[in-house]
């Protein structure tokens, strides 16, 4: 009976070193916990991991994935000079009926992925009344939001997008919205 009792214990404790139960307090590193600050990308996930949300807001459905080639990239982030794009993927959502999407960009390193977020901003003329560019913080770091507009009926109406990177991974959350709350959900969804 005593070994029995020795032996559960120490099968108990296994599980639970092994399940992570116990340890140093530092979040996951998959950022897969939505209030995981800081939560930095597991090497082991590509951009189409990331791309592609396990835990979605209230109202999102995934759509699917496109992948997004250098050119792709250079072409849609004014990345011409960039250097070091290694390839991205995108995440389709819908959410009221509005498109949404997820692009996960990866860099060479996190010189190049800061390149590719200062060419990107570069392509925006500055707004005359206003900032185009807020920096706003959630998932324990810090994102700029940028306001842009499109024209529809004669108006011009905002769109809004939100960039940021995580090391070497640059990600941008953006939808066919003229609100900025959903598209931040979107951005927050990330973990990262």
């Amino acid at each position: 009976m005593k070994k029995m009792v020795a032996l559960i214990s120490a099968l108990a404790v296994l599980i639970i070193a092994f399940s992570g139960c116990v340890g140093d307090d530092n979040p996951a590193v998959n950022g897969t916990e939505p209030d995981s600050p800081g939560a930095k990308v597991n090497p082991d996930e590509s951009a189409a991991d990331i791309s592609e949300l396990e835990n979605l807001p209230e109202g999102f459905e995934y759509v699917g994935s496109l992948p997004l080639n250098e050119t792709d990239i250079k072409d849609s982030y004014n990345a011409e000079n960039v250097s070091g794009i290694l390839g991205g993927s995108e995440g389709i959502y819908t959410y009221n009926e509005t498109d949404f999407y997820l692009d996960v960009i990866e860099l060479k390193d996190t010189e190049a992925a800061n390149n590719l977020i200062t060419a990107y901003k570069s392509s925006f003329p500055e707004f005359q009344n206003e900032s185009r560019f807020v920096e706003e913080s959630f998932n324990g770091h810090s994102a700029i939001r940028i306001t842009d507009s499109v024209t529809l009926g004669g108006k011009a109406v905002p769109r809004y997008s939100y960039i940021w990177n995580n090391e070497n991974y640059v990600i941008v959350a953006f939808g066919n919205t003229a609100e900025s709350s959903p598209v931040r959900q979107l951005a927050e969804a990330t973990g990262y």
